[in-house]
């Protein structure tokens, strides 16, 4: 979390990317409005600017990656109370949260539902992992901040990593 320009955003997706060369693999990177994704340097461009010239196929209708693999990188978004039951019965090993005081709580904890994987295979070995990257402020702000203790002292389970303008040339 942090200042605007630390890299934060780079960080999810690129998080998202790591396991899909594994067959089956899901990641879904969220903002809370579609238009948010496709903004300039927003997740989607950048995707595109990273995946282009590799063997990656875009899906703009499901807004969505497909890799050789069987792997997907999905791009969602969360803007009322009822859009986070799109996501409902998929299984993805990999959630990022973009701006993350933006969301509610609940639609972030609802989506810890779908993250799961198969008890055998090869996706049985890629880590379930719930990322999320902010600014301050939204409303969010007050649950994010109790929920990973920011300002509270550390906790080992859930760090809270500064980000700065400078930290990211």
């Amino acid at each position: 979390g942090g200042a605007g320009g630390g890299g934060k955003s780079v960080a999810l997706l690129a998080g998202a990317l790591q396991y899909a060369d594994i067959p089956g693999y899901g990641a879904l990177v969220l903002r809370r409005t579609f238009p948010q994704l496709a903004q300039p340097n927003g997740h989607i461009p950048r995707s595109h600017a990273w995946l282009a010239q590799t063997d990656a196929r875009w899906s703009a209708q499901d807004r969505m990656w497909h890799f050789p693999s069987g792997a997907v990188l999905k791009f969602g978004y969360l803007d009322t109370a009822t859009d986070k039951y799109q996501y409902q019965g998929a299984q993805y090993q990999y959630v990022g949260f973009d701006e993350l005081t933006q969301f509610n709580e609940d639609d972030y904890t609802f989506l810890f539902g779908w993250l799961r994987k198969p008890s055998e295979g090869p996706l049985a070995r890629v880590p379930l992992r719930m990322r999320s990257a902010s600014n301050p402020g939204g409303i969010g702000h007050d649950w994010v901040k109790r929920r990973f203790n920011i300002g509270l002292g550390p906790h080992p389970d859930r760090p809270f990593i500064p980000a700065r303008a400078q930290d990211n040339p």
